[in-house]
């Protein structure tokens, strides 16, 4: 079942992200310079699954739909993991932003395994309007 989140949906809050997911402002229309250098400051890992994610603003998306599609299939590692340490690609354009990081993620219930990623509808629009500016 797909999961999509409107822009006010409270399961926003409840994400499992630690520091640098709180305490920044959130992406707004008035980053779209800060949004450009932070697309061009993405490790191209990175910037696969975050394009990825754009493109399914507000969808949870499982860690192995984001290894199979953004990141040509498995490579023998859990996917938890290598989307992790992929997204971990985004730290230079974060450390610059003065913004959160631009996406959100759950830990798998109990009993499951991997966690879902996601990208706030507002935030995208920010993003892919950089992008558009960019192209």
């Amino acid at each position: 079942m797909t999961d999509y989140l409107s822009e006010v949906d409270p399961r926003w809050a409840g994400h499992s992200g630690e520091e640098k997911h709180y305490g920044a402002p959130e992406w707004g229309p008035e980053d779209l310079e800060r949004a450009t250098v932070f697309l061009a400051e993405l490790a191209p890992q990175a910037q696969q699954v975050f394009e990825y994610l754009l493109r399914n603003p507000g969808r949870r998306v499982h860690c192995t739909e984001l290894v199979d599609q953004a990141l040509g299939g498995p490579n023998g590692g859990a996917p938890a993991q290598r989307v992790a340490g992929v997204l971990s690609g985004m730290g230079k354009g974060y450390s610059g932003s003065g913004r959160r990081l631009p996406f959100y993620w759950w830990e798998a219930p109990e009993g499951s395994a991997g966690a879902t990623y996601a990208v706030r509808p507002s935030v995208a629009a920010v993003f892919l309007a950089a992008q558009l500016k960019t192209a």
